[in-house]
């Protein structure tokens, strides 16, 4: 029984491997890797475009094989330290279920490192090299999924690794997929709206789904007509250049299309337009109106949280009510990008550093969390600090010159 409230998505995510369109060869060779006891490689690594299938096989063939999925998205988690403590259980140990008389079939652990290509970003401390060292030593089959494997630090990985590439979904088998979706959710849709929805997602049967429950549900209709604004979305367009198209904007349509086809933080890019409205309007009741129109996009976005997608056509409407509350009185001005918040993260990222380490050391000693050192010991400690005698405090906590001067000239945090 299908969930009304869940994203179609969601909802309709391939349960067994025959559910997962396209890709045959490729699902194929996998499915032979996972079956093979004796594997010529202990890990493979699925790659190709967003939304072609990759994640749905892995959980998919799990199910179906037995396997508990132990799953990590690697470009959140890309130390070395983090990494391990994830995956070195995971591949070191047999599952608990099958010590169990009633799990017979289960064949223990799978480790699946979703985004893996995000790990080689700036950040990465030693994570490719413990995960080559954890696929070295796992007693389990290691699974990895990237856009794109291209990356000069994924190719030491790439060495040990079956690669198995991924297309993009052909045309008509992403219009068959949104013809029986459309049938279980009583959509009467018409066939060039959803071949333009397919062609929109460029094989991306992911952004389909979204574009196809985004434009039908709540009418439960869909026609070309409603796909006008239905641009392909492209990625190359910059942050600033959608600001700028943002706020130069000479219709609400001209807003929306844009929106459509951008693929910016839509969180960020709220912010960027809230610190550039007294920027683009003048007149004080343009301006509040502005805000008025952006406050409704931010309730949205709050709304739309990470599964309501449904919902996203009322946020870019509203923002595309804020640019264009009075289109002929635009005149070229300097933007703020990128958003003044974010600006001033970065520039007291080393306050927040010392307090962060003053707080570790007062939990530690206090057997606090971080936030109540923060909130209720700091305040205090501050207050002792500035007596004479609080030499054997600063001891206590093992605190450095550099943080009891931090601590005696803070105002607020």
């Amino acid at each position: 029984m299908l969930r009304n409230d869940l994203l179609w998505v969601e909802k309709y995510r391939p349960k067994k491997i025959e559910d997962i369109i396209g890709n045959e060869e490729a699902k194929a060779t996998f499915v032979e890797w996972l079956k093979t006891k004796r594997r010529s490689k202990k890990a493979v690594l699925l790659y190709g475009p967003p939304g072609v299938g990759k994640t749905a096989l892995v959980n998919a063939a799990a199910k179906e094989f037995g396997f508990t999925i132990i799953e990590m998205n690697a470009s959140d988690t890309r130390s070395e330290k983090a990494i391990n403590a994830v995956a070195k259980p995971a591949t070191s140990y047999i599952a608990l279920d099958n010590f169990s008389t009633t799990q017979t079939q289960g064949k223990g652990n799978l480790l699946f490192l979703d985004e893996v290509d995000g790990i080689a970003g700036n950040e990465d401390r030693g994570g490719v090299g413990a995960i080559i060292k954890i696929i070295e030593e796992s007693r389990v089959p290691v699974i990895m999924a990237a856009n794109d494997p291209d990356i000069d630090k994924l190719r030491p990985l790439k060495k040990i690794c079956l690669l198995v590439r991924f297309q993009q979904i052909r045309i008509p088998l992403v219009i068959a997929l949104l013809q029986k979706i459309c049938l279980v959710e009583h959509v009467k849709a018409e066939f060039e709206a959803l071949e333009r929805i397919a062609q929109n997602g460029r094989g991306d049967v992911r952004s389909a789904i979204n574009d196809l429950q985004s434009l039908s549900e709540g009418t439960h209709s869909l026609t070309l007509q409603d796909t006008v604004m239905l641009s392909s979305r492209n990625k190359d367009i910059s942050a600033d250049e959608t600001l700028r198209g943002f706020f130069s904007a000479k219709s609400i349509e001209e807003v929306s299309s844009l929106l459509f086809r951008a693929n910016v933080d839509y969180d960020d890019f709220l912010l960027s337009v809230s610190d550039n409205l007294p920027r683009r309007y003048t007149d004080p009741s343009e301006l509040a109106a502005a805000y008025d129109l952006v406050s409704q996009a931010d309730l949205f976005r709050g709304r739309i949280g990470t599964e309501n997608w449904h919902l996203l056509k009322y946020f870019f409407n509203s923002l595309s009510k804020a640019a264009a509350v009075n289109p002929t009185s635009f005149r070229p001005f300097e933007f703020i990008s990128p958003p003044i918040r974010i600006i001033t993260l970065f520039w007291t990222k080393g306050k927040r550093t010392m307090l962060d380490g003053i707080c570790g050391k007062i939990g530690a000693q206090c057997h606090v969390s971080h936030s109540k050192a923060k909130h209720d010991f700091v305040p205090f400690v501050k207050m002792i600090l500035q007596k004479q005698k609080a030499s054997p405090l600063i001891a206590w906590f093992k605190f450095t010159p550099e943080e009891v001067d931090f601590l005696n000239k803070m105002n607020r945090f």
